[in-house]
């Protein structure tokens, strides 16, 4: 290499190294970045005026707009891949939770052992859900850049088969054998090559990093003496990786914060006795410094302090913010991160006053305003002046004044260096630079017998006792997880390159102890290297992750939590008091001249047979029945009794003992699932109503049925052109299911029992002989009867019911879409949310909601349903109900009578209190 060329050598941040060119009498150096090339050209000339000569800068974009195409759509099969990685995540929590009652007794109370075991399992699932999601996000970004962490030829082939020719041979094979679904079977393939690309990327991840690891230590930290046997060597390399990643994590550590001018400085702040403008010490911190630790030889202090580095670092991040990069959109996004740049307060390229300023200006207008919005959702959902106070205070103290004071203290040491920039020597070079910087120092290290104790203690409290708890339990799929998710753990936790990193120093200066020829470490792998540290290991998308999981965590435990502290059948007598049920018979609703609702009258599938005089006809069923039905199911026998007589005038009753005997013979009284069957007798029908959420395993169920199409719809809604995975959604659902459900929580299903119900009613259980049997229910209960209804092919109404379209394949037996969309129908308000869960069947009824904008919720309610229904359909010689004038605001029914509507209903109150005097007013 000549003396131009010398004087550029290529950083590990590159992925290219620069390549020298001679081009026209020039000299050319190429920097290949992933979107761009940048060209330093140099005039070749005589060697008199080379010291003269200057270096052009040319930026150059080669990559055309078919490859930026083909990126972006190696991009988006990624995302929805990573998504439905977040939802098998999630999943893996939910199922650990709603296992634990349905695997340990009849009573679906757990024992307090199995409980704490599982509490023990959460560190290495949070740990390695949140590592599985990082690699997930890393692979989105590494796909976008083509393959670049593993860049080869072989990388090359294996990319565009998997991304390319893979799904464009498949559809075409599908379009030339005429198969009806081409798509699908494409997007299957196409998702399978996805998984088999990440395992196999992901898992060469984890070698490079534990080879980085053992050869960094290997460098950095070499043996005292030169072990000859291989793997004695290995042993010895493997031991002292782990005591240094041990030492870095319970070492008891300081970060202290300084504003200092950016002139170089060799040492650490701290050891240029720089004064901290802050400092931090945790509880741990503080607790291992004290001398007792000392004395009972656990702890040792550390005096002075050792710089340990953080990931910034370690990878040589640091900015240069100049007057020509600022950006006000960069301080408006940046939050507290832009104080880390190198500013730039003299010379050519300085910063002003007025850009500093307004640096200030925007980054405190910026916390100031996301506050204010977060309190505007607040006060448009009506939370509460408690909840905004508190609100308000917590952004001012934890957010608005630390930012507006750090930024106020970077202004003034501005100042103070502009004042004294006044060299023209440093104006020549540059000028000087300030910066905000925190430094974490170790204080403290434990001994290494603690470190190896606390392996000792992790591997058997939050390894082997959680996984021998699930073997138990039976929970066998989450105990295959749990045991794959904790060996990679070991490996990533144990074997931390960048604990050795932060240590020893930065990525530059380990780099320096190898030689190219003798260790094989080439710019290809230290640019690898560089990116499994920076974008995976100390990714700070990773605490992101790990706070959403705990989230999920915090929320399947509030829920177990919950559901431990009552019955888990709580019958319609033992549940808590509801609004009295006010029914007015000399009211009327003459319906709403407009086309809403076609499905008031439901016809064929829903007739009943009536015999008028001497002939039999089929009569149409009125959709406001079955809401009144899909609500009785909450309600107890005596009151049941009185509604029935009110609505039907007679004729309807509530088999409380025909239920109650087929639960005990068929052993599943002690379910949490709860139903009612309202019989007709002389129409020879019945009508199966499913309650909705009443008790916390209600609502675990919902999560067990829905939560994971969920989030495979959002992720969907979320993806630019989601929509087209449609198809292979329910597949995917299907292989998330089958990997994490135990046997156990299969057979128990809400929608398991109900439907071996309907089966029994259908086959005349009790010598009951019914020609019509039908299903209802509203919210989950309606999710449960549409289920029941495709299992049984009997005809169901649902109430605002979440769906079973694509959430099909996880039930037992699974379903068909022409099963579904034969056998029921789905009664839907607009702007709610949660009957749009799990996809429309064929047959549903959009409808209208009167409820706020603001009311999210609102119009998720059965009630507000039936009122809807009442209103537009009209009453048809049915009652009137108060409540939805009282609480859901529609107009006053039309009187038949003398009374008015008040006096009618303060009558109705007083006659159901005098029926019902046990019911609390």
């Amino acid at each position: 290499m000549n003396d131009d060329n010398a004087a550029y050598e290529s950083d590990y941040s590159l992925r290219i190294p620069i390549s020298n060119v001679r081009f026209r009498g020039s000299q050319l150096h190429v920097i290949d970045t992933d979107h761009d090339q940048l060209i330093l050209k140099q005039q070749l000339g005589n060697d008199e005026k080379k010291h003269n000569k200057t270096t052009l800068v040319k930026r150059l974009s080669p990559i055309t707009y078919a490859q930026r195409a083909i990126r972006i759509g190696y991009s988006l099969i990624t995302i929805i891949f990573v998504g439905f990685l977040f939802v098998f995540c999630c999943e893996v929590l939910l199922f650990l939770g709603i296992a634990l009652p349905v695997s340990a007794n009849e009573a679906w109370s757990i024992p307090q052992m199995h409980l704490f075991s599982t509490l023990l399992s959460i560190p290495v699932l949070l740990y390695g859900l949140t590592s599985l999601m990082t690699m997930g996000c890393a692979f989105v970004i590494d796909a976008h850049r083509g393959g670049a962490l593993f860049r080869s030829t072989a990388m090359e082939i294996i990319y565009l088969i998997v991304f390319l020719i893979a799904p464009m041979t498949t559809v075409m094979i599908c379009l030339m054998a005429q198969s009806e679904e081409p798509w699908r079977i494409t997007s299957l393939v196409w998702a399978i090559l996805i998984l088999i690309t990440f395992a196999g990327w992901a898992l060469a991840v984890t070698y490079k990093q534990m080879k980085a690891c053992f050869l960094l230590v290997d460098k950095c930290f070499p043996l005292e003496e030169e072990e000859p046997n291989n793997f004695k060597r290995f042993m010895k390399i493997a031991n002292r990786a782990l005591l240094i990643t041990q030492t870095k994590r319970y070492s008891g550590t300081k970060r202290q914060r300084y504003l200092v001018a950016g002139d170089d400085l060799t040492k650490t702040y701290t050891e240029s006795q720089l004064t901290p403008v802050e400092s931090r010490t945790g509880c741990f911190s503080r607790l291992v410094s004290l001398k007792c630790c000392s004395k009972i030889n656990t702890f040792e202090s550390v005096d002075p302090p050792k710089k340990l580095l953080e990931s910034d670092e370690i990878m040589g991040y640091q900015p240069v913010m100049t007057k020509t990069n600022w950006s006000m959109q960069k301080y408006w996004c940046a939050g507290s991160s832009h104080q880390s740049a190198l500013l730039v307060t003299g010379g050519s390229s300085a910063l002003s006053s007025e850009q500093m300023k307004f640096s200030v200006l925007c980054t405190v207008t910026s916390v100031i305003l996301a506050s204010l919005l977060f309190i505007g959702v607040l006060v448009w959902m009506e939370m509460g002046l408690v909840i905004y106070l508190l609100v308000a205070v917590i952004a001012l103290l934890c957010c608005v004044f630390p930012m507006f004071r750090n930024s106020r203290e970077m202004l003034k040491l501005y100042d103070e260096l502009k004042e004294n920039n006044d060299d023209e020597e440093d104006n020549e070079r540059g000028g000087k630079t300030m910066m905000n910087v925190w430094e974490r120092v170790i204080i403290s290290e434990p001994k290494p017998w603690l470190c190896y104790a606390f392996v000792a203690f992790e591997v058997v409290f939050f390894f082997i006792w959680p996984f021998i708890s699930m073997l138990v339990l039976k929970n066998y799929p989450i105990a295959g997880v749990f045991f794959v998710l904790g060996f990679f753990d070991f490996l990533w936790r144990y074997f931390d390159a960048s604990s050795v990193l932060a240590k020893y120093g930065t990525i530059s200066d380990a780099a320096e102890l190898f030689n190219e020829e003798y260790d094989g470490v080439t710019h290809a792998r230290r640019y690898r290297f560089s990116q499994i540290v920076g974008g995976i290991i100390k990714n700070k998308g990773r605490l992101v992750w790990t706070w959403i999981f705990v989230f999920v965590f915090l929320v399947v435990w509030f829920m177990l939590s919950a559901s431990q502290s009552s019955s888990a059948t709580i019958t319609a007598e033992q549940r808590g008091p509801r609004p009295p049920i006010l029914l007015l018979n000399d009211f009327y609703y003459p319906g709403v001249n407009t086309l809403a609702y076609p499905t008031c009258k439901l016809t064929k599938g829903f007739e009943f047979p009536v015999v008028d005089g001497q002939s039999a006809k089929n009569v149409s069923s009125d959709l406001g029945d079955y809401a009144f039905l899909s609500a009785m199911a909450y309600e107890r026998e005596s009151i049941n009794q009185y509604t029935l007589q009110e609505w039907f005038g007679g004729g309807v009753i509530d088999e409380v003992d025909y239920v109650k005997k087929w639960r005990e013979e068929s052993g599943t009284q002690s379910s949490p699932v709860y139903f009612k069957l309202f019989s007709a007798p002389e129409l020879n029908s019945a009508v199966v109503s499913v309650r909705g959420s009443e008790t916390m395993f209600d609502w675990l169920a919902n999560l067990h049925l829905w939560f994971a199409s969920g989030v495979a719809q959002c992720v969907k809604w979320l993806t630019p052109f989601g929509w087209i995975w449609t198809p292979i959604i329910p597949d995917l659902l299907e292989v998330v299911n089958s990997v994490v459900e135990s046997q156990k929580l299969k057979e128990q299903g809400y929608y398991v029992i109900t439907s071996q119900f309907v089966n029994a009613v259908r086959a005349g259980y009790g010598g009951a002989n019914y020609t019509n049997v039908f299903i209802t229910g509203a919210s989950l209960g309606g999710g449960v009867a549409m289920i029941s209804g495709a299992q049984t092919g009997t005809p169901t109404v649902s109430i605002s019911g979440p769906g079973p379209l694509l959430p099909r394949k996880i039930f037992h037996p699974p379903l068909t879409v022409e099963s579904i969309d034969s056998n029921v129908y789905n009664f839907i308000p607009e702007r709610d949310y949660i009957a749009r869960l799990g996809g429309r069947p064929m047959f549903y009824q959009n409808a209208m909601c009167i409820a706020s904008n603001n009311n999210l919720f609102g119009c998720h309610s059965m009630w507000r349903s039936f009122c809807e229904i009442n209103y537009r359909c009209g009453s048809n010689g049915r009652p009137v109900a108060c409540r939805c004038v009282e609480r859901f605001g529609y107009p006053k029914p039309i009187q038949n009578g003398t009374r008015t509507f008040e006096e009618a209903c303060a009558a109705a109150n007083e006659t159901w209190y005098d029926m019902f005097p046990d019911v609390p007013n």
